[in-house]
């Protein structure tokens, strides 16, 4: 349930930081982790499943702890058992989620709460949890990942993700407080990216989608964690409380 295991033998730095990253096995957040790890942070990876993604960066130093979000019960024993770990936290970025394909006409409560379990109840139990601890110790960056979605209420098929994201933007007040001891809390709006997951939608609705984007095209995976890294490190040293698009200007 809550289990990790440390890959490769990298040395690790006395002044390193480290950062959790949720939903690391997905393109985006291997990317993610990839970024971080680049720049010498020890790598705190939260996956669901096993994931020949997360295999890639087998060679860096990086700590691979395994939580099933479909089951609340998961996370807060994880929480309450792994409170020394998280306290060495000093960036979390919540990429976790799940985008079932759902017709706006027959959702029902089962697929709303499987969302909002995933996507919406870590992220605010997680920052709840690190963004005390980050306060304490006197710096911490947290980043949040939302869609673009959410500026239109919604696709048609995608209703359930939407309304789940856009509830963790909800950045709690409190942060206000937090920043004066240098914890910075920011959302980042992901549009379409070309990612394996998003290329199921098949070539039509992918060509169809980049219409509606400005740019004319999809993002890349690294253009997304290049701008979730600098928000979520030393790099973002007074940006807080902000909602950012990375949209190719939808």
């Amino acid at each position: 349930m809550n289990g990790g295991l440390g890959i490769g033998s990298t040395k690790i730095m006395s002044n390193q930081h480290t950062v959790l990253v949720t939903g690391a096995n997905s393109d985006i957040g291997v990317e993610v982790c990839c970024q971080f790890l680049d720049k010498g942070y020890k790598v705190v990876a939260m996956v669901n499943r096993n994931s020949d993604n997360i295999e890639k960066l087998s060679n860096k130093f990086i700590e691979i702890v395994k939580v099933d979000f479909s089951d609340t019960n998961n996370l807060e024993y994880f929480i309450e058992n792994n409170r020394e770990l998280l306290n060495t936290i000093d960036s979390f970025i919540s990429l976790a989620s799940i985008r079932e394909s759902i017709n706006y006409g027959s959702i029902n409560s089962h697929d709303l709460i499987s969302h909002f379990k995933v996507n919406t109840i870590p992220t605010t139990l997680l920052i709840q949890n690190l963004g005390r601890s980050m306060s304490k110790k006197g710096w911490g960056r947290i980043v949040v990942s939302s869609s673009i979605g959410v500026n239109f209420g919604g696709g048609e098929d995608t209703y359930c993700y939407s309304i789940t994201k856009y509830a963790t933007e909800l950045i709690p007040s409190i942060a206000k407080k937090w920043s004066k001891n240098n914890v910075l809390v920011n959302v980042v709006r992901i549009g379409a990216t070309n990612t394996e997951k998003f290329r199921e939608i098949g070539k039509q609705k992918i060509e169809d989608r980049k219409k509606l984007i400005p740019m004319q095209r999809l993002a890349e995976s690294k253009e997304i964690s290049k701008a979730i890294y600098w928000l979520g490190s030393e790099e973002n040293t007074y940006i807080t409380g902000q909602i950012i698009s990375i949209s190719g200007g939808e």
